[in-house]
């Protein structure tokens, strides 16, 4: 009988995309995945640090599997961040773990579970840069919609920011790769492409062979049988003109772009290393929505950084104001050691970091309610490729300004692009009815 494994992710879409890659690993080794950690052989933990509160999801997360282990055989592995941050560490706070393995170490999976027999258990947080995949592993969830990851690391040290500890620096794949890559996924029915880094608006910087990213999402946004494009995540200050006029000029390339700013107020802005002003910030916006004028932006949002001051709030909440974000992301701030923010004085508190959260999302609300309404009555191309979780209606997808739509239909739809009239706005979805199968 062939050996079953569970793998549960914490974080944004990088550890998501590195999920996949863990799970077509496994496969390869026989293994057979599984939607119940209690009947797995092999239990992964790819984990995030980013932010204190998924930290402490993992840990918990962590703490329960130490029944399991006492009861049945079980092979408990951590990856991902706090793998990569606390290495040998974890290993003796929770000695029920046998292996943990870095960031850049994925690609050995395979190697490090088979050191378990010799070795007892395994460290593995060597910083490799070896970012080209094993050949032959297609790391996919969803059958029409993909990641390809374009690069890693960060060099730009936000004193928030805990990235370029354990994500290491920059370093780009060769584009050459990444488009072979792509291919490969649409010859396999992949429609929608998402590229992938911590600051994709740096790709190829460190390769001076290597063509921009902007000259990247033209030849990517190019081949042959691809629908949609986007990509994730930008950093304002490497957001170029040359980077924005592709909106305009790829057709795949999809109107929506996330572009955290994290904070209104240039005092803090400078405190938190952006290297961008409040003012530089708001120029890129009013390009995007010149170039395109149907874009939906979202971004990030930081409250209660060190020594943010009321006035410093109120200038997020009046930039939030100004740019009537299709929808953000905001998050309490939080020490990640060894951020430099760290040993900054003038914390704030949890109450007050509370409270500012709160406001911050009494503010966006009625902005994405409203963003959400103008849709209604519009006929949007929605891309079906997942079911929907909402019990009443059949399917899932997104439009190309990546909002949710549901709509009642047959599995058989699954994977087409299709026309959907927008009948209903809810708080963070849309409902419709299709009008008619656009492939």
């Amino acid at each position: 009988m062939a050996k079953k494994f569970f793998i549960k992710t914490y974080g944004c879409q990088m550890n998501v995309h590195d999920s996949e890659y863990m799970a077509a690993l496994l496969k390869g080794m026989g293994y057979i995945p599984t939607t119940s950690k209690e009947e797995a052989d092999i239990i992964l933990l790819n984990t995030c640090t980013v932010r204190k509160k998924p930290e402490q999801k993992a840990y918990s997360f962590l703490g329960r599997l130490k029944y399991q282990k006492r009861h049945r055989p079980l092979i408990i592995g951590v990856g991902g961040c706090l793998a990569q941050q606390q290495g040998e560490l974890l290993l003796k706070r929770m000695p029920h773990i046998d292996f943990v393995f870095g960031t850049h170490q994925i690609y050995r999976l395979p190697e490090i579970i088979s050191k378990l027999n010799k070795k007892g258990k395994v460290c593995e947080t060597n910083f490799s840069y070896q970012l080209e995949p094993p050949k032959g592993v297609i790391p996919t969830f969803n059958k029409f919609r993909a990641y390809i990851t374009i690069m890693q690391g960060c060099n730009n040290f936000c004193t928030y920011c805990i990235v370029p500890y354990v994500r290491g620096r920059e370093v780009s794949r060769r584009s050459e790769s990444i488009l072979e890559e792509a291919k490969r996924l649409l010859d396999m029915g992949v429609k929608e492409i998402i590229l992938l880094g911590q600051n994709v608006n740096s790709y190829g910087k460190d390769r001076r062979e290597e063509i921009s990213f902007a000259e990247l999402i033209r030849r990517v946004g190019n081949l042959p049988k691809l629908r949609r494009l986007r990509f994730l995540t930008s950093h304002p200050k490497d957001l170029t003109l040359d980077l924005i006029k592709t909106f305009k000029e790829v057709g795949t390339l999809c109107e929506q772009i996330h572009l955290p700013v994290q904070c209104g107020s240039n005092r803090i802005l400078k405190k938190m290393n952006r290297r961008y002003s409040r003012e530089d910030y708001l120029k890129k916006i009013e390009m995007l929505r010149k170039v395109c004028p149907e874009i939906a932006i979202t971004t990030d949002i930081i409250v209660g950084f060190p020594g943010e001051t009321e006035k410093d709030f109120k200038q997020t909440i009046s930039l939030l104001q100004e740019v009537s974000f299709d929808d953000i992301f905001a998050f309490k701030y939080s020490d990640r050691p060894p951020a430099k923010a760290v040993g900054f004085k003038e914390k704030i508190g949890e109450e007050i970091k509370a409270e500012r959260l709160a406001a911050v999302h009494e503010v966006q609300a009625p902005i994405t309610k409203a963003k959400n309404r103008e849709k209604v009555g519009q006929r949007l191309e929605v891309l079906l490729d997942d079911y929907s979780k909402r019990g009443e209606m059949g399917l899932s997808g997104r439009t190309r300004c990546n909002r949710v739509v549901n709509v009642r239909a047959e599995a058989s739809l699954l994977g087409h692009l299709v026309e959907v009239e927008i009948d209903e706005a809810l708080s963070h979805s849309l409902r419709g009815r299709i009008i008619k199968v656009l492939d």
